[in-house]
C-alpha cells in the first residue's frame, strides 16, 4: 500500500513538472501598448490584424428576462412572427453598440495625433464609428443617427465609451427596439495580443424598465478570433443582398 501511495506520489511530481514546462507555450503575447501606456485594442507594430467574430456567444439576460415595457416587448414579438422581417443589418443598415460587433468582424484603430478612435466594422454598409478622446461632452443638441454620439475615456486599461444621440431605427440586439432615450455604456479590454473583453450597459427608459447588462469576449479558446497577420476583408452589403 505504502509503496503505491509513493508511487502515486512520484506520477503526481511528474505530471506538475510536465505542467509547468507547457506553461510557456500555453502563454498569451502581451497587450501592445502606446509610449504612454495605455493599450492598443488594434493591430501594432509587429502585430497586424484585425477580430474576427464566428458564432454567437456572450452572456446576456434571456429574452424572457428583459425589463421590456409592454409596447416594447409586443413591438419585439410581432418582429419575431415575421420570418421575412430582418434586422437592420441584414438589410445593409448600421448596427449599434453589441450589434456593431457582433457581426464577421471589426478592427479598431487608435490615432493618437486625432484624440480619437475609430471602430472599422468589416459587414453592414461599410461603416465606422468615431470615440471622440479629447475631453468633450456630448454636444446639447444632437442629430439622431445610428452609431449616435460617443465620447471614451481610460479607467487604467479599459477603454469606457459613453454614447446618446441614437435614433430611433436602431435593433439593440436581436429584435429588441430602443427610442431616442437610449444610453449606451461601453467597456473594452485587451487583456493580451489575442484576447478582446467588451461589457455593455443597456439603458433607454423609453422602451425598458431599467437598464441591463451584457458581455462577450473574444480569446484563443472561442470561434473567434485575432486575425493575427491578417488584414480585414472587403465586404460590401449591397452587393451580398443583390442591391
Amino acid at each position: 500500500m505504502f509503496q503505491s501511495i509513493a508511487g502515486l506520489k512520484r506520477i503526481a511530481t511528474a505530471v506538475t513538472v510536465l505542467s509547468a514546462l507547457a506553461l510557456p507555450s500555453l502563454a498569451q503575447d502581451p497587450t501592445p501598448r502606446w509610449p504612454d501606456g495605455h493599450p492598443n485594442l488594434g493591430s501594432a507594430p509587429g502585430a497586424k490584424g484585425y477580430w474576427e467574430i464566428r458564432g454567437g456567444g456572450g452572456t446576456f439576460p434571456r429574452p424572457d428576462a428583459l425589463p421590456l415595457q409592454p409596447w416594447a416587448r409586443a413591438l419585439t414579438a410581432y418582429r419575431d412572427a415575421l420570418v421575412d422581417f430582418y434586422p437592420p443589418g441584414v438589410r445593409c443598415k448600421p448596427s449599434a453598440g453589441p450589434g456593431f460587433f457582433g457581426a464577421a468582424g471589426f478592427e479598431i484603430v487608435d490615432v493618437p495625433d486625432l484624440q480619437q478612435i475609430f471602430m472599422l466594422n468589416i459587414t453592414g454598409p461599410h461603416s465606422w464609428r468615431v470615440i471622440y478622446m479629447d475631453g468633450r461632452p456630448h454636444p446639447a443638441k444632437l442629430r439622431p443617427t445610428y452609431f449616435g454620439h460617443s465620447i471614451g475615456r481610460w479607467e487604467g486599461d479599459t477603454l469606457v465609451v459613453d454614447t446618446v444621440g441614437f435614433n430611433e431605427k436602431v435593433w439593440i440586439r436581436g429584435s429588441f427596439p430602443t427610442t431616442k432615450q437610449l444610453h449606451l455604456i461601453e467597456r473594452i479590454t485587451r487583456p493580451n495580443l489575442q484576447t478582446i473583453r467588451y461589457e455593455v450597459t443597456i439603458d433607454d427608459p423609453g422602451a425598458y424598465t431599467a437598464s441591463y447588462s451584457g458581455a462577450w469576449e473574444i480569446n484563443p479558446t472561442t470561434a473567434s478570433s485575432w486575425m493575427k497577420d491578417q488584414e480585414p476583408f472587403e465586404y460590401i452589403c449591397q452587393d451580398a443582398a443583390g442591391g
